[in-house]
């Protein structure tokens, strides 16, 4: 007869994850549900989990109800958010129920939960099943907005009006959502110290996104100095407050020993504390693909990694980490072309290691084309993210370049104002800190003896096509924007200036 402590819930939901993580999903559903009648409440997420997704069985979304509700009653939040998504997408019955939708909904938006917000927002926008309420309404659109996505594409300033119309409202999401903006978009107005007020002022109404990225802020050093102290302080502000992302940072200081000495164990921890979110699932994915506190395991590390992958969210870490996958030949054969696309996805999520990574598949030709201005572009960000690995890159394009011909000679006044009435719907990088600071010093003598050369006449047959840069003048024409890689590989061909 099984001790007391192998009947226990714990052991009984561990065997289940064992099974699990195994893919023989049929063993673990038992175990899950032995663990459940145990006492053991975290298996009842993993339950509908299973029916939900038909992982080893035909997709049963009434019986995956049923477990989200036992899930979320006893304060799961993704289960909360996912009796909202059924309610809402029609999943039983074949009629959205929008007021049960909403009521839970709120129940996880309540503890920090983005994507709830998100959704709630969308039906306060659509009046699904409610008023139109614009002010519950307006840090949605903007997200959107300065994400990309729902059917419009990325727009800063559009992102500004939406969130503008909320902080004027005095709503605490919009105010961290101007915040956020200021820290990732990609124009002149980019600024993490404003981006830092803001979010200390969203933060003053308990607002746990702000809290959480105000860690970010102090752990990075964005718009602050670095202060892993102050960072670990908002992370558990943000967990105190429900915010799950709160706790998966705090298991990440942990796993790299940001102001805390290493301990994967916590690390582990922290991430399983976090449950099914998708950065937490990569934490874990990566603690065994490197055999952290672990037992090494690619194949474990790619179940974590796609099943992150899988739940309808993006994230950009995830992303990096599948990029990984097939860049490396993790449990995976070698494929570039994969690994462009997940770095692309993960670069445009705003994560520093994608911004990076895509910059070197652009720089050596990975999986694409080379392009030294996308590399340039894309390794910037990265340092803008606090990649101090992507200067080294930076200064070897500069130094290697061949596009000094095409560095237009002006004030800074003149390219300010081409940067803000040519291009200012483009993910341009600083021309002002790269064109200026790095190939003028660097390359000033050369840049000199091509600029004169580039003043022979020469014939339309006997001219030569050069490589773009990032922006490129001939004469009077207009400056042609070059930066769309945020377009799917067709349509950048597609999309590509000739060159004449």
């Amino acid at each position: 007869m099984a001790n007391s402590h192998q009947q226990s819930g714990t052991y009984l939901f561990e065997k289940g994850k064992t099974y699990y993580n195994n893919q023989d999903y049929e063993t673990a559903l038992l175990y899950f549900v032995q663990a459940h009648k145990a006492g053991h409440v975290g298996s009842q997420i993993c339950v509908a989990e299973i029916y939900y997704h038909g992982l080893g069985a035909e997709t049963d979304y009434s019986t995956a109800l049923f477990w989200y509700k036992l899930a979320g009653e006893n304060g799961n939040v993704d289960a909360q958010r996912m009796v909202g998504v059924i309610y809402y997408d029609e999943k039983v019955g074949g009629i959205p129920d929008y007021q049960q939708a909403m009521e839970w909904l709120y129940k996880s938006a309540e503890k920090g939960d983005s994507e709830a917000h998100t959704l709630i927002g969308l039906m306060h926008f659509r009046g699904n099943g409610t008023t139109k309420n614009f002010k519950e309404s307006f840090y949605t659109i903007g997200a959107i907005y300065l994400l990309g996505g729902y059917g419009v594409d990325r727009d800063f300033d559009l992102a500004e009006t939406s969130l503008m119309r909320g902080v004027d409202k005095q709503t605490p999401s919009s105010i961290f959502g101007m915040g956020e903006l200021y820290g990732f978009r990609c124009d002149s107005k980019q600024s993490w110290e404003e981006a830092f007020k803001w979010c200390m002022n969203a933060a003053e109404y308990n607002q746990c996104d702000a809290q959480h990225f105000l860690g970010e802020m102090h752990r990075n050093g964005f718009g602050c100095k670095k202060d892993y102290k102050l960072a670990m302080d908002w992370y558990k502000k943000a967990e105190e407050n429900g915010y799950v992302e709160g706790i998966v940072s705090i298991g990440r200081m942990h796993h790299y020993g940001y102001g805390v000495p290493v301990n994967y164990i916590e690390a582990m921890r922290k991430y399983r504390k976090a449950g099914n979110r998708g950065s937490a699932l990569n934490g874990v994915g990566l603690l065994y693909q490197s055999g952290l506190g672990v037992i090494q395991s690619h194949s474990t590390a790619i179940l974590y990694f796609e099943k992150a992958a899988n739940m309808g969210y993006h994230y950009g870490d995830v992303s990096n980490s599948l990029g990984d996958i097939y860049k490396k030949g993790y449990g995976r054969d070698v494929n570039l072309e994969a690994a462009f696309e997940y770095y692309s996805k993960s670069a445009n999520l705003f994560y520093q290691d994608g911004m990076l990574n895509l910059g070197l598949m652009y720089m050596e030709s990975l999986g694409t084309e080379v392009n030294r201005d996308l590399a340039l572009y894309w390794l910037q960000r990265a340092d803008l993210f606090g990649k101090e690995e992507a200067k080294k890159y930076i200064d070897k394009i500069a130094i290697n370049s061949t596009q000094v011909t095409q560095i237009v000679h002006v004030e800074e006044d003149m390219q300010l104002s081409i940067r803000e009435k040519r291009l200012q719907n483009a993910p341009l990088i600083s021309i002002k800190e790269l064109a200026i600071m790095m190939i003028r010093n660097k390359l000033k003598k050369a840049m000199n003896n091509k600029l004169k050369d580039s003043d022979e006449k020469v014939t339309a047959q006997d001219k030569k096509p050069e490589p773009k840069s990032f922006f490129h003048v001939e004469g009077e024409k207009e400056v042609k924007n070059l930066q769309f890689s945020f377009m799917s590989k067709e349509q950048r061909k597609e999309s590509e200036p000739k060159i004449k």
